[in-house]
């Protein structure tokens, strides 16, 4: 029997993003970070300012709030979007909804133990919603030929990457997540968050000694997404940490 996706694999994709309530929201005057236009997902944006002049991180505590006061998180399903123009790359829709779940796992993984995660508002409770957008996946043949030839990448040196080191290439996955936590009762924000992370094939410093073989066996076509959803879901923590004491003051900066 012939799948009916397999002719139309775009209005496929489309139709479970649009079940899964993932549909892109962007529209032209929504603000735009550096070089990321936001897609509207955020309650607001107008106090978000950049953290820092890297162009990549912008973030906003709300002033005169104790956040210490939240105990609990109730976190609302996740969202996410594919960047304009990765639409065509045969994705199978399923993997959206993995990674949607892969992200709220890891999250509850990272927190639960102290600052569990419930269905209900409350005073005690924060409300968190996330969305993870233009994510690009990672091309895998095309990292795949340049891990194996690893001379490849002297030429990309210059190409620069996130953290100041080079070796990033088009062929590695980016996401951008936006963020924000809200008091579940009042609805008033209390921080936003938006961050692009571009992906890395290897640290630049330490060339080919890794091995190939470690390199292969790190990439597939989400690879870098679940990266990034790790690295997020630690900074919910850290985040959380820090206001409750719990963290270097360092980190709370």
């Amino acid at each position: 029997m012939s799948n009916p996706c397999a002719s139309r694999k775009t209005l496929c994709i489309a139709g479970v993003v649009l079940a899964l309530g993932l549909a892109p929201l962007a529209h032209a005057d929504n603000p735009t970070f550096g070089e990321y236009t936001a897609k509207g997902f955020l309650s607001d944006y107008s106090n978000i300012k950049a953290d820092g002049d890297n162009g990549r991180i912008y973030r906003y505590r709300a002033p005169g709030i104790d956040a210490a006061r939240y105990k609990k998180l109730m976190i609302e399903r996740i969202r996410v979007w594919l960047k304009p123009g990765t639409e065509d790359r045969g994705i199978d829709p399923a993997e959206l909804k993995e990674l949607v779940d892969y992200f709220h796992k890891t999250i509850v993984e990272k927190v639960q133990d102290a600052y569990p995660v419930v269905e209900e508002a409350g005073p005690d409770v924060l409300r968190v919603r996330l969305a993870v957008t233009d994510i690009v996946p990672n091309k895998v043949e095309a990292t795949v030929v340049s891990l194996v030839v690893p001379y490849l990448w002297m030429g990309e040196a210059g190409a620069g990457a996130a953290k100041g080191e080079a070796g990033s290439t088009p062929f590695v996955g980016e996401a951008t997540i936006e963020l924000e936590a809200l008091d579940s009762v009042s609805g008033e924000q209390v921080a936003a968050y938006i961050e692009t992370r571009v992906g890395k094939k290897y640290v630049w410093t330490e060339g080919v000694q890794k091995g190939v073989d470690s390199y292969l066996k790190a990439y597939s076509t989400w690879a870098y997404t679940k990266q990034s959803m790790d690295g997020w879901a630690a900074l919910v923590r850290t985040r959380l940490d820090a206001v409750h004491g719990k963290a270097k003051k360092a980190e709370a900066q």
